[in-house]
């Protein structure tokens, strides 16, 4: 969500003019994120997110929207996209796809706790529930081969430990090429900024432009990752347990998923810290640059490289 499109007050005027929202009061650019350009967009009527996408065209965008609007007509706790006078979800601003979206109360939490990553494993089960009756679909745009293809680009400028490191685990992820597992609508970065707190209570998912059709097991390690890491990059068993419990009340686990966590909660590492690797090395200009740190996830990969973490509801039968 860092800035790549400017915006100036006409746009904003001529925009919400399709709109039954009010008059422009103020808009305000979103720093965080990286992937589309983000505002912040207070009318006389209230408040809205407009986003920019960056990287989708007008022939994927729709999906996106559609899919945030049956979630969120479902009951999950996510922000519905707002229909123009036409009854229509998407835009074109400068020349790009465009969408205003519901603003959704609360922040994010940097400290959650068990009880939070409780609220977060249920949510996650409530989307992938309600994502059965969605039905269209989007392939993974960082999904295997993504990964496959962005390791061995960044291995000219990446020193040889981790040119190393990223041949292991593309060997090691061949190993389960032929693994079936339960496939759905995923989220695909449920990361602590892609979820609201108003207070304890969970206010609503974010950021859904990675949303996709994969193995549900995936979006749970991605998951479980971001939000159970100790500071020393290892699982909390108590957070962890709290989320895997509440997701399992909505979806069980299977048993096949039980023998692949391991290796889920490495692919959800290394794809994070490939996008991370990539961001830094070949950079898109941004009025807003945000890019994270590799390191944070290259860090977690060699944990989980390490551990034998548990699907602790398979685990207890």
């Amino acid at each position: 969500m860092a800035v790549y499109t400017a915006l100036e007050d006409r746009d904003l005027h001529q925009l919400l003019a399709r709109y039954r929202v009010g008059e422009l009061v103020d808009f305000t650019g979103i720093k965080a994120g990286v992937e589309n350009s983000n505002w912040f967009v207070t009318t006389t009527a209230g408040e809205y997110v407009l986003t920019i996408f960056e990287k989708h065209g007008c022939d994927e965008v729709p999906y996106f929207l559609n899919l945030t609007a049956h979630l969120a007509e479902q009951g999950v706790p996510c922000a519905h996209p707002i229909a123009d006078a036409a009854g229509g979800y998407l835009q074109r601003l400068r020349d790009k796809p465009a969408a205003l979206i519901e603003r959704l109360p609360g922040r994010t939490l940097e400290h959650p706790g068990v009880e939070h990553c409780r609220q977060v494993g249920d949510a996650l089960g409530q989307l992938h529930v309600a994502g059965f009756s969605f039905h269209e679909t989007h392939a993974n745009e960082r999904g295997p081969c993504w990964w496959f293809r962005t390791s061995r680009e960044l291995e000219p400028v990446v020193d040889p430990e981790n040119r190393r490191i990223l041949a292991e685990e593309r060997a090691y992820i061949r190993q389960f090429r032929d693994l079936e597992l339960p496939r759905g609508t995923v989220h695909a970065d449920l990361f602590r900024d892609n979820i609201l707190f108003e207070g304890d209570r969970l206010a609503g998912m974010i950021d859904f432009y990675y949303a996709c059709d994969d193995c549900l097991l995936y979006d749970v390690a991605v998951t479980v990752n971001d939000w159970c890491g100790n500071a020393d990059g290892r699982l909390d068993e108590a957070r962890s347990r709290a989320l895997l419990a509440a997701y399992h009340a909505r979806r069980p686990f299977t048993a096949a998923e039980g023998q692949a966590w391991n290796m889920m909660l490495r692919c959800g590492a290394l794809r994070f810290w490939l996008s991370r690797l990539l961001d830094l090395h070949f950079p898109r200009p941004a009025e807003v640059a945000h890019i994270k740190d590799p390191e944070e996830y290259r860090h977690i990969l060699l944990v989980r490289r390490e551990e034998q973490a548990v699907l602790w509801p398979v685990a207890e039968g």
